[in-house]
């Protein structure tokens, strides 16, 4: 009987996932517990041919290759939760790759207990080329890190992403797969996108979402995303989706929002301020052009 259900969606990245593949092969586990489903999303590289060879090499795994023809990661993820045999279903990004411990833990802590299950672990970015000085804590949520410390919970302001996600099959019986209904045909998709409307409907059932430190995944950063003009459309982006989320609530919300938007500026001078004490010139800079670009985003001053 199968208890895990590991769903990877990808999408034209043959090499990163034959990396994710790699990052298998050295896991303790019982392969009667694992199923490995593999959402092809329209790939046209060689993506079927280096599943199809790490098959034929480690035939201990059991995985499953499907085809999504829909186009968008929300169709992947669904169609993984449609195939699962497994009561936990674990969602892994195609550009990341398993802690050499993960399945181990994930037996140890779950063989016992695979019902009702929510909660994500820890995501670490890996950089393609060394880290610039300019990008810091504060920075380090627009690569999709994930790091709640001894935190046993997620919370309210924070939920998973899909690089390392962990969801019961009844969960998703209880409050439904992933929205189809978000815009996938943006040219800038902030990380968790799809994730957030989901974790908005666990949070109304009052389903806690713990955090699972011992579960660690290794996120790639490719190199053509370590520059500041990427760091910019986030941000934008992120202002724009509070600008719109705030008018929806009235004009009491958004009188607020901008109260708090101001705070934070308030707050950046005193950060900055230390940086620049501290001679860390770079990221006091940044701090003021991150919160620029978000508050551009917030006050509507962008180009569509």
């Amino acid at each position: 009987m199968k208890k895990f259900s590991i769903v990877i969606p990808t999408y034209n990245r043959a090499a990163l996932l034959e990396e994710l593949l790699h990052s298998m092969i050295t896991q303790k586990f019982n392969p009667d517990f694992f199923e490995f489903l593999i959402i092809d999303n329209n790939s046209t590289d060689n993506t079927a041919e280096v599943i199809d060879k790490f098959n034929t090499a480690y035939s201990k795994f059991d995985i499953r290759y499907f085809k999504e023809p829909r186009q968008g990661v929300q169709y992947a993820w669904n169609k993984g939760i449609d195939e699962a045999k497994g009561s936990l279903l674990v969602f892994i990004d195609d550009d990341a790759s398993f802690h050499k411990d993960y399945f181990e833990d994930l037996e140890k802590n779950f063989s016992n207990n695979t019902d009702s299950v929510v909660g994500g672990g820890k995501v670490a970015p890996v950089f393609e080329i060394q880290k610039p000085a300019w990008i810091y804590k504060y920075i380090m949520p627009y690569f999709v890190e994930i790091n709640l410390g001894r935190k046993s919970k997620f919370p309210k302001s924070k939920h998973p992403f899909a690089a390392n996600m962990l969801i019961s099959k009844n969960v998703f019986d209880k409050i439904g797969k992933f929205s189809t209904d978000k815009n996938n045909n943006k040219s800038v998709i902030l990380p968790g996108t799809f994730e957030k409307d989901l974790f908005k409907r666990i949070r109304k059932e009052n389903i806690p979402i713990y955090y699972f430190h011992d579960l660690v995944v290794w996120h790639f950063i490719p190199q053509e995303k370590i520059n500041k003009a990427y760091i910019k459309d986030q941000a934008i982006e992120i202002g724009k989706l509070h600008r719109e989320i705030h008018s929806e609530k009235g004009f009491l919300y958004s009188f607020f929002a901008f109260w708090k938007v101001i705070a934070k500026w308030l707050i950046s001078v005193v950060l900055a301020t230390y940086y620049i004490f501290t001679t860390q010139w770079e990221k006091a800079i940044m701090l003021y052009k991150v919160l620029w670009w978000r508050t551009r985003g917030f006050l509507g001053f962008y180009k569509s």
